[in-house]
């Protein structure tokens, strides 16, 4: 099993600043952001196609202190990021940073937040366990439009197109994109998720992929958003490989959790 997950804060600097063709640029608020690829290279998310953040505001990125991307989040209040627990349980306030409105994150364009809280749903012990939800508050308004909730149970059903949007690697065991990616999947019905994956609870999850592989959320997509309709109906969780035939990506279900979130949003 892999998770879509966030590594260690000093693993992924570690990696992100020795992998090959990454060079430093500095940020809005002077982080050093390390490149995830050569600015000439037009990789792509698993399956999908380049976009901005001009087409999905809400749309954040997660960043160490050191300035390295590691995860996604959306933005779904003035100063609230819904984002993976996994994303965030285990690391400080004071070491996250929230990116917003930077679509090339080789550039300073946008605006760069501290964390000045953080909200993990008391249940949660690892992705596959479930529950794995959290909410970030910033220490001030980005200024971005952002993203409601799917409160409906019935949101996104089986067969239904949504899109899975962030800054992970582009193919399995490969790089990270400098541009955010969106990639459009189809919802699968609970049986099949659970016949894929033993750990999955259709109460808290939902899964979407394509049955022949191909598109898919990848490593550093964790905590990113699943929309549908213009809502937020899930957030990037686990999988196994990238776009694998048979091995759909598993999502928090949103509804689940909408009337918890409304109180951590308000």
């Amino acid at each position: 099993m892999r998770l879509r997950a966030r590594l260690m804060s000093s693993l992924v600097s570690a990696l992100l600043a020795t992998a090959s063709g990454l060079a430093p640029m500095a940020a809005a608020d002077g982080l050093s952001l390390p490149l995830p690829g050569p600015p000439n290279a037009e990789p792509r998310i698993v399956g999908g196609s380049a976009t901005s953040t001009a087409q999905h505001p809400w749309v954040v990125a997660l960043v160490t202190a050191a300035g390295a991307p590691y995860c996604g989040g959306t933005l779904a209040a003035p100063d609230r990021v819904v984002t993976a627990a996994h994303c965030v349980a285990v690391t400080a306030p004071t070491e996250l940073r929230v990116v917003a409105g930077r679509t090339d994150m080789r550039t300073n364009e946008g605006v760069v937040s501290l964390v000045r809280d953080v909200w993990v749903h008391p249940d949660y012990r690892s992705s596959t366990e479930g529950d794995d939800i959290a909410v970030l508050t910033l220490d001030r308004r980005p200024g971005y439009p952002t993203l409601p909730l799917a409160g409906d149970p019935a949101a996104a059903p089986p067969g239904s197109a949504v899109a899975v949007l962030g800054w992970g690697f582009t193919e399995e065991g490969g790089q990270a994109s400098p541009t955010l990616q969106r990639a459009e999947v189809h919802v699968l019905a609970d049986p099949d998720c659970s016949a894929a994956y033993r750990e999955y609870q259709p109460g808290g999850m939902l899964c979407a992929g394509e049955p022949q592989g191909g598109a898919d959320a990848c490593n550093g997509d964790s905590g990113g958003p699943l929309v549908a309709d213009g809502r937020l109906v899930g957030v990037t969780s686990f999988g196994s490989g990238c776009g694998r035939p048979g091995l759909p990506g598993v999502y928090t279900r949103v509804s689940s959790y909408a009337p918890l979130l409304e109180e951590q949003l308000r």
